[in-house]
């Protein structure tokens, strides 16, 4: 009887070592098949990452301070003028601008603007500006030449964005001038005006 146990015993000793050595085998198989799917899986992934911040570069706006000097270009200059005159016909409905005394830029004057400007000064303080006379003042005032005119451009490194400020000076008193100002926000991008806004002062 003894020896019947003793033979039922190691029989049963050895069943669950074979019963766990098969799990474990069979975990063992599981756990080298999983890595490989997820090596792909993770490679892809890095891939479409390297991918998506490839494009995202591509399409990211860097403007610099010496695009301004782009507008020497006719048609980047026609492409200017064409948002600042659609911008005024919304803000002068009734094509009365003449009553105001803002001036706003002319082809002629920026032509003559962008010939005057030092491109070291300007990339180097990201602004710069230049006096002149315009000889233009509203009805019975005078566009002295002791009241300066003036056009004035800065960069917003932080937002790739240029504005460009006319100042219009003309003579109220004998010695006393007075000033008005129109004043440009835009971006150059791809060969384009864009964000373009117009505002008054004075």
């Amino acid at each position: 009887m003894k020896d019947l146990i003793y033979i039922l015993t190691v029989l049963t000793f050895f069943g669950c070592g074979n019963t766990v050595k098969k799990e474990t085998t069979t975990t063992s198989d599981r756990m080298e098949l999983v890595p490989e799917p997820d090596k792909d899986l993770r490679e892809e992934h890095e891939k479409s990452m390297e991918k998506n911040s490839e494009q995202a570069a591509s399409t990211t706006y860097m403007g610099k301070t010496e695009d301004f000097l782009n507008l020497k270009d006719k048609e980047l200059q026609a492409d200017f003028f064409y948002k600042l005159d659609s911008i005024r016909k919304v803000q002068y409905p009734n094509n009365d601008q003449e009553a105001s005394i803002t001036v706003d830029l002319t082809p002629e004057y920026l032509i003559e603007f962008l010939a005057d400007i030092n491109s070291d000064s300007l990339t180097a303080n990201k602004q710069f500006e230049k006096e002149y006379h315009f000889n233009i003042a509203p009805k019975d005032y005078t566009g002295s030449e002791i009241c300066k005119d003036k056009i004035a451009v800065s960069f917003d490194a932080e937002n790739c964005s240029f504005r460009l400020n006319i100042y219009n000076t003309f003579l109220v008193e004998p010695d006393w001038c007075t000033e008005s100002m129109a004043v440009y926000g835009f971006k150059i991008k791809n060969d384009e005006i864009v964000d373009f806004w117009r505002q008054e002062a004075g």
